[in-house]
């Protein structure tokens, strides 16, 4: 994964986090973004349990080096 794939990431996690450490849900997210990345949906009394792996989300970013660089 280059540089900036993994920034890109990183930063959507981070938006994410801040998101359910605020408890409001931000204007573009939906519910669906918050448990596919395992989190809690904020604003909501119900806190998942279950460990997944965060997804990718739709992204018009797109990376075109090869993963081996």
């Amino acid at each position: 994964m280059c540089w900036a794939c993994e920034e890109q990431d990183l930063m959507y996690r981070y938006e994410l986090e801040m998101a359910v450490a605020r408890g409001v849900m931000p204007e573009g997210f939906t519910a669906a973004d918050f448990e596919a990345a395992g989190l809690p949906v904020p604003g909501s009394s119900q806190v998942s349990s279950k460990s997944a792996k965060p997804a990718k989300s739709a992204n018009p970013f797109v990376c075109d080096t090869p993963d081996n660089e």
